[in-house]
This record gives C-alpha cells, sequence and structure tokens, in this order.
C-alpha cells in the first residue's frame, strides 16, 4: 500500500514538472512573439514614415477664383511638400495657403497613394476698406496687394475696429437704395464719428453725428420724392435740419442753398 501511494506522488510531482515546463515554453514562445511583432511594427513604422516611401507626386487644386492664381497657390504648396504619403504634413500646406490674404478656407486630404487633394474656397469682398483693403460678408477684414483690389466694389472708410458697424449701415443703405433706383459708392465715418455717404451718381447725404436711423429714414422718405428729376443735379443734401434738409446743387456757382421742410 505505501508502494503504491508513493508511486502515485511520484507521478504526481513528474506531471507537475512536465507542466511547469510546458507553460514556461508556451511564455517564451508568446515572448518571442511579441519581440518580433514589436520589431516589425517598428520597422514598417520606420519605413512608412520615411520620406522616400510613396513620395507624392501630383497636387490636385480645385476652386472657383477670380482673384487668386492656381500657380501661386501651387508655388506655396511646393514648399510645404516634404514628405511621403503617410508622413506628409498636411496641416502646414493649409496654414501657408491661408496665409494668402484672398484664402477665405483650405481643406487638404491624401489620395491614394500618391496625390493631394486641396479645395480652396476664395473671399468673397463685399466692400472696400479704407485705402488698402477688403471686408467679406463677415466683415472680416483682409488685405491683399492692391493691384487685387476691385475698383467697382463701394468703399467704407471708418476708425480701426468699426468694420462690423459700418458693414452693418451698408447692407441697411444698399437695401434702401436699391429700392429707388440708386445705389452706395462709399460710407464715411470720420474722426468726428460723423456719417455722409455718397451714390455712384455722386449726390453725399450728410448724416451727421446723432441719430443716424432717424435722418437716413427721413432722407428715404422725404427727399427723393420732394427732389423728384431734380435729385440727379444735387451735389449734397444735409440731414442734420431737425425738421427739414438743406440741398446744394452741382450747377450754382454762387453755391447757394435750398432748404426743405417736412
Amino acid at each position: 500500500m505505501q508502494a503504491n501511494t508513493e508511486t502515485i506522488r511520484g507521478e504526481q510531482i513528474q506531471s507537475g514538472q512536465d507542466h511547469a515546463s510546458s507553460s514556461a515554453e508556451r511564455s517564451l514562445h508568446e515572448i518571442i512573439i511579441a519581440l518580433g511583432f514589436t520589431s516589425f511594427l517598428v520597422w514598417a513604422g520606420h519605413t512608412l514614415m520615411s520620406p522616400g516611401t510613396l513620395p507624392i507626386k501630383q497636387v490636385r487644386i480645385e476652386g472657383d477664383f477670380r482673384n487668386l492664381s492656381t500657380q501661386v497657390l501651387q508655388d506655396l504648396i511646393r514648399n510645404e511638400v516634404k514628405g511621403g504619403f503617410f508622413n506628409i504634413d498636411v496641416t502646414a500646406i493649409r496654414k501657408a495657403l491661408l496665409r494668402e490674404p484672398w484664402v477665405s478656407d483650405v481643406s487638404v486630404h491624401r489620395v491614394w497613394p500618391d496625390s493631394l487633394q486641396v479645395y480652396v474656397d476664395e473671399e468673397v469682398a463685399v466692400t472696400r476698406w479704407n485705402d488698402d483693403g477688403l471686408l467679406n460678408n463677415r466683415g472680416r477684414l483682409f488685405r491683399p496687394e492692391k493691384n487685387t483690389i476691385p475698383a467697382d466694389l463701394p468703399g467704407l472708410r471708418g476708425p480701426a475696429q468699426s468694420q462690423a458697424q459700418m458693414l452693418e449701415k451698408y447692407y441697411y443703405l444698399d437695401q434702401q437704395l436699391s429700392l429707388l433706383d440708386m445705389s452706395l459708392a462709399e460710407l464715411v465715418l470720420d474722426d468726428r464719428r460723423s456719417w455722409r455717404f455718397v451714390t455712384t451718381a455722386g449726390l453725399t447725404v450728410v448724416i451727421g453725428k446723432d441719430n443716424f436711423d432717424e435722418r437716413t429714414e427721413r432722407f428715404f422718405r422725404t427727399v427723393p420724392s420732394s427732389l423728384a428729376e431734380k435729385v440727379n443735379d444735387a451735389e449734397q443734401v444735409d440731414m442734420r435740419y431737425p425738421n427739414g434738409f438743406a440741398v446744394r446743387w452741382k450747377k450754382r456757382a454762387d453755391d447757394q442753398q435750398e432748404t426743405g421742410a417736412l
């Protein structure tokens, strides 16, 4: 009986040793596989991130351009294409293009295996700003090369940081003038905070510092109907009078004024 017990114990010990040896072999095998896989990942990452792997060979630029040059955009991108498909810095390309004043927004996409697709939105200028700038429809000021500033846009002249306020007034005046078959050439807010605007027909309307809304509303309500066909002969209408307006005529050498009452 004792011999049988010792035999069983010996078999159990041998079984435990075999199991431990098998587990150790499996662990070693797993470690070798893990090290091999990690080495492969390091090698693959290094290879894919190498500038020589899948170099960019083609850049396609899309957009509706009136003031931008595709060649200029290509040149800006070329200076930033410094890598292969996987490691090219698309953020740097986007930032480089956004430094061009006429560029409003940019998106850059990789196209397998060796191309970039670049979509460029051009700024849409609504008005000129002082002598060297433009405003878009959101009131954002940008300053392109002077020879690219459209001369036929209406102009806004005012102090710094007044762009949003002046653009709001411009939209109102432009809408009201269009109802009278007139259009705005220039809106001015001078250093004394006094307002005036000029139509494309050459009529200057002086609003003054106070009561912009009331005085412009009174102009649109009374002046065109009061002057009728003679409005084109007027050089200036002064709306700073509390109950009327004054007119200076283009052809009067003595610079006399006529006044109108409400």
